[in-house]
């Protein structure tokens, strides 16, 4: 993810904000800051507000540092499996590598979209 990806009305998540956990909206963008819309009250009042965070920390994954995690311990699995030969070989390693692969649809998007 770059900085020109950013736009004015997308959603996005900041480090800053429950740890990429919260959607908020982008409503101003500077060279170096971001202004995001949305419930900054801790989940207790959904009350709706705005604040200038840095850019850096920026994403458009949820959960992204989360996702990133599960995707870099799914790789080293996977480095560890490469010498079965047989992926099908009984039912235990066949599910391991079915949900090796899982892992990999679901945190595509993390390794894609990085934190600006």
């Amino acid at each position: 993810m770059n900085f020109n990806d950013l736009k004015i009305g997308m959603t996005a998540y900041h480090r800053d904000v429950y740890n990429h956990r919260e959607p908020l909206k982008v409503v101003g963008i500077t060279e170096t800051e971001i202004k995001l819309q949305g419930d900054f009250s801790g989940g207790t009042h959904n009350v709706i507000q705005e604040a200038w965070l840095p850019i850096k920390g920026t994403s458009v994954v949820y959960n992204y540092d989360y996702k990133n995690y599960c995707r870099e311990q799914a790789v080293i699995i996977e480095e560890l499996a490469k010498p079965i030969i047989n992926r099908n070989q009984n039912n235990t390693v066949k599910t391991m590598f079915d949900l090796l692969d899982m892992v990999f649809k679901l945190t595509n998007d993390a390794s894609l979209n990085g934190v600006l």
